[in-house]
């Protein structure tokens, strides 16, 4: 196992990480990430990148000719048929790096495409603006897919700009800490307001904790840190999401899509960027 902690040296060739379990050295090389993803039999696999800092622009010209590389080696070393490798596009903040990235990897002919290094550390703003110069450049009939984006106003965001797939630890790292999603914006079960509120954590919400526990009980959990509060925490902040995502669907199929969005965000809280960025350090 690996961690970003343990990484010693990025180069043409591959990565070189220090094991945080035993501090041995480990290579990693596009051949190696492919062949482990065949061991592990996903049924989406991705290949070797470099996501780079993104508004470094000379680091981003050499990270993105090492992607580039790696791309074409991981599509290379490729022999299940029955796996879809999806290829990364990067780039950082730069428009014109993103439009070469994303023609470089559709020549490849991937099955899906990615679009990587965003949402560490860049504005909103940027974040849309990048998306908004991509997605156009990428196949409409392959699945294009926001890595390491999911908050509920991203979704949202993302989906109005051509995204389709998404994935994030958002909605289970802040269940650890107290912290579950409503049509209101994020809720702080450890806040003392709620150590008496016998509402559920969302009046109409379908999922388990909601359904048998109150704000009160769960906070009592959660101060506690009681493994159950986190449990229940986790399973509404993932039914929050996957019901959200099936309405987002439904909406696309009905054609009432932008006005559900404007709905939703006109409601819905989402956390200053400024309190984003001061926790992620």
């Amino acid at each position: 196992m690996f961690s970003l902690a343990g990484l010693r040296r990025v180069d043409d060739g591959g990565v070189t990480f220090r094991s945080h379990l035993d501090g041995s050295e480990h290579r990693l090389t596009p051949e190696k990430a492919i062949a482990i993803q065949e061991q592990l039999g996903a049924d989406i696999v991705m290949v070797l990148d470099e996501c780079a800092e993104p508004h470094d622009r000379v680091y981003n010209e050499a990270a993105l000719a090492r992607t580039h590389a790696w791309a074409g080696r991981c599509r290379a070393a490729q022999t299940r048929s029955d796996q879809a490798l999806f290829g990364i596009v990067q780039g950082g903040i730069f428009p014109e790096l993103r439009q070469e990235s994303a023609r470089f990897l559709t020549d490849l002919d991937f099955p899906g495409y990615a679009i990587g290094g965003l949402s560490v550390g860049e504005t909103k703003a940027e974040m849309h603006a990048m998306l908004e110069v991509t997605t156009p450049l990428l196949p409409e009939n392959r699945p294009r897919y926001l890595m390491g984006v999911g908050s509920p106003e991203d979704l949202f965001e993302g989906v109005a700009r051509g995204i389709d797939l998404f994935d994030c630890v958002l909605p289970t790292r802040i269940a650890r800490n107290g912290a579950v999603l409503t049509r209101h914006g994020r809720l702080n079960l450890r806040n003392a307001q709620h150590a008496d509120d016998p509402r559920p954590i969302e009046e109409g919400c379908a999922c388990y904790a909601c359904r048998n526990f109150s704000r009160a009980y769960l906070r009592h959990l959660v101060v506690a840190k009681e493994i159950l509060g986190l449990r229940l925490t986790t399973i509404h902040n993932l039914h929050f999401t996957l019901e959200l995502m099936r309405q987002i669907r439904a909406s696309i199929l009905g054609g009432t899509f932008a006005a559900f969005k404007d709905e939703f965000l006109a409601h819905y809280q989402a956390v200053p960027e400024g309190a984003r960025r001061q926790r992620r350090k």
